[in-house]
């Protein structure tokens, strides 16, 4: 039987955040607190909690998107994280399961570095270690530099935005979802619906793409440079899985693998054959299996 999912408004880190929360209310194990990425929302999640029924599970819509506040600073990687840990105190969790998709998985990756004693162990989905990425596209290693040909163009002030909330725009944004599957047809259709329509009107992706023009507005600054390498410089201390659809396009699995050097400590390796990027949309029981595998593990 699905978790009855409820929804709250938190204050954390200075704004107001949706969140939604479903599983046992009392459980042995630690709870999951699940980070999204783009262009996506807590619902991305929603397969997943609808099956971790044995887990308290938490799903939050991240600052800027439909749902929670969308201020007009904040959106560096610093304050992002920051706004994790600010989550984790405000709702009372005691070093939950971190589990992290895409721009969600950056964030974890960094957040880990941060905050690794928040957290009893950080679970990522398809997104490489910054660092490694980052010097994945500079040295143009395995293509990695072609595959991601959207962060340029999300660098043009309010052209962005302003284009994929038209309905043109939104039918672009669903082929980046359909485009990417790694089983013709597996993909939950109405669920990538529901997602890209909460994209009506420029402020609705103003945010998320802030999320693009903050990281590399950090990375072409000395001082940016040097704060997040000091970042980097502490370990992750947590245990560290990595969940791969090797059929991800976008980000290649082969820079992927060398994400454990740049963490500090060993990363897990799980690889998912056939899948494409958005593992939870498309093969959501694959993932449960891999998470209860997690959660086994940590209870």
């Amino acid at each position: 039987m699905a978790a009855e999912i409820t929804h709250s408004q938190v204050l954390a880190n200075g704004i107001t955040f949706h969140v939604a929360t479903s599983g046992a209310a009392r459980s042995d194990g630690p709870a999951i607190l699940f980070i999204h990425g783009f262009p996506e929302g807590w619902m991305s999640w929603r397969p997943l909690m609808q099956r971790l029924t044995d887990a308290r599970t938490y799903a939050v819509d991240l600052r800027g998107y439909p749902g929670s506040a969308r201020p007009k600073d904040g959106y560096d990687v610093f304050t992002l994280t920051d706004d994790i840990a600010a989550l984790i105190d405000t709702l009372g969790l005691e070093r939950p399961v971190l589990v992290t998709h895409d721009w969600g998985g950056a964030l974890g990756w960094i957040f880990a570095h941060r905050y690794s004693e928040l957290i009893i162990e950080l679970v990522v989905i398809n997104c490489t270690h910054p660092k490694t990425l980052v010097r994945a596209v500079l040295h143009f290693e395995d293509f990695q530099t072609l595959r991601i040909p959207w962060v340029p163009f999300f660098q043009i002030p309010r052209i962005a935005e302003a284009f994929f909330s038209t309905a043109l725009g939104r039918t672009l944004l669903r082929l980046t979802f359909t485009l990417r599957e790694g089983r013709k047809g597996a993909m939950d259709l109405a669920l990538v619906d529901e997602l890209v329509q909460r994209f009506q009107r420029s402020i609705d992706l103003r945010g998320p793409i802030d999320y693009y023009r903050e990281m590399v507005r950090t990375l072409a600054h000395r001082s940016g440079r040097a704060r997040l390498d000091a970042v980097y410089a502490r370990p992750i201390t947590v245990p560290t899985t990595l969940i791969w659809g090797l059929k991800d396009r976008a980000l290649s699995s082969r820079v992927a693998r060398k994400s454990e050097a740049d963490a500090g400590g060993a990363v897990e390796w799980r690889p998912l054959d056939g899948i494409g990027h958005f593992v939870g949309l498309e093969a959501p029981d694959l993932l449960a299996d891999e998470l209860s595998r997690v959660l086994s593990r940590v209870e």
